[in-house]
């Protein structure tokens, strides 16, 4: 028998409190009560899958899954769920799809490569979920170092909005004015740059011309969160401006990764958290939060450090300019 190793993020593992299913054939909707992330998209989980075959693809019932914590200090990490049946054949095939497995056999486990959600979650004919489909391996990580998280930035050569008109991000220095939505005029505290890979997880996001009221077209890196305002955020969150990855927001066509071998991303940091206008559209500065501190080398890493002390006493209450909206949540904007 095989043994595969995989990976998730946090947010793509959850609890659930009961599950109900309603219907017939393709009219089968499954419904979960209290679902709750296991954690957040900073969060990697190691997936261990035994008593499979070598040609195995897809979760089948049969296998035995077991869900461990993971990072790079305890790579081994501690078991969180072990002995779990992807038993796909539940609710007449309505317990997998393409894109989630629903456990119930030993835990009430959920994965969702979209994101689990949270409260009540329904996995049904209302999504198009095709019946007995099955999750397949290639839909998670083989390598857990690519679901590290990567650090909020600009493609270079983006221009950014200042007192002079629009200027590559390149270009500017610490002390140089620009233009900020919430804050008027700001000076830059601290700007950097990192050369990285870029290609899969990495692959900068196109934004084409127009799509978000950009000039042309803007290359971010993934998670660098962009300025969603009007009738769509405040249809499905009851606001009128929430921030949303990037990644988050790709649909293959106006918005879409596009591989390069090399990738040359610069960071701007301000006094707080603002929101910044990068050929015409608004777009975050770096938070120096967490992410910002995992990310970035260790000589950037100190120099944050120098700058915002506070990060230091209380890294946990670094607060954004806007809601910042989950995979899961980014993805009802999408499908408007």
């Amino acid at each position: 028998m095989a043994t595969f190793t995989l990976y998730l993020t946090g947010d793509q593992i959850g609890t659930y409190s009961s599950a109900s299913g309603q219907g017939n054939g393709n009219q089968m909707v499954v419904t979960l009560t209290n679902v709750q992330a296991l954690g957040t998209e900073n969060d990697i989980y190691r997936v261990v899958i035994t008593q499979a075959n070598a040609n195995d693809t897809h979760f089948r019932n049969g296998m035995w899954v077991s869900i461990h914590t993971w990072s790079e200090e305890n790579p081994t990490g501690t078991p969180v769920f072990t002995w779990l049946n992807p038993q796909d054949d539940m609710y007449q095939g309505r317990a997998s799809g393409e894109n989630y497995q629903i456990f119930g056999s030993s835990a009430p486990v959920l994965i969702d490569l979209r994101g689990v959600g949270s409260g009540t979650v329904t996995y049904g004919s209302e999504q198009n979920e095709p019946m007995n489909a099955r999750l397949p391996f290639s839909g998670l990580a083989t390598d857990p170092t690519v679901l590290l998280p990567p650090v909020i930035c600009f493609l270079r050569g983006t221009r950014i909005l200042t007192p002079n008109g629009l200027r590559p991000v390149e270009k500017l220095k610490t002390g140089d004015i620009v233009w900020t939505r919430e804050s008027g005029m700001q000076p830059i505290r601290w700007i950097g740059r990192s050369t990285t890979s870029g290609l899969g997880r990495m692959a900068p996001v196109r934004i084409g011309r127009g799509v978000l009221g950009n000039e042309r077209p803007v290359f971010l890196s993934p998670q660098h969160r962009v300025l969603l305002t009007g009738w769509r955020a405040q249809l499905h969150f009851g606001e009128d401006e929430v921030l949303a990855a990037a990644v988050h927001l790709t649909d293959g066509a106006g918005i879409r990764q596009v591989p390069r071998a090399q990738a040359e991303y610069w960071h701007i940091a301000f006094a707080r958290h603002e929101i910044v206008c990068a050929e015409g559209m608004f777009a975050e500065s770096l938070l120096p939060g967490p992410m910002a501190l995992e990310a970035v080398s260790p000589e950037a890493r100190a120099e944050l450090e120098e700058l915002f002390p506070e990060l230091l006493a209380e890294i946990a209450g670094v607060q954004t300019a806007h809601r910042c909206l989950t995979r899961r949540e980014a993805g009802l904007l999408r499908a408007v």
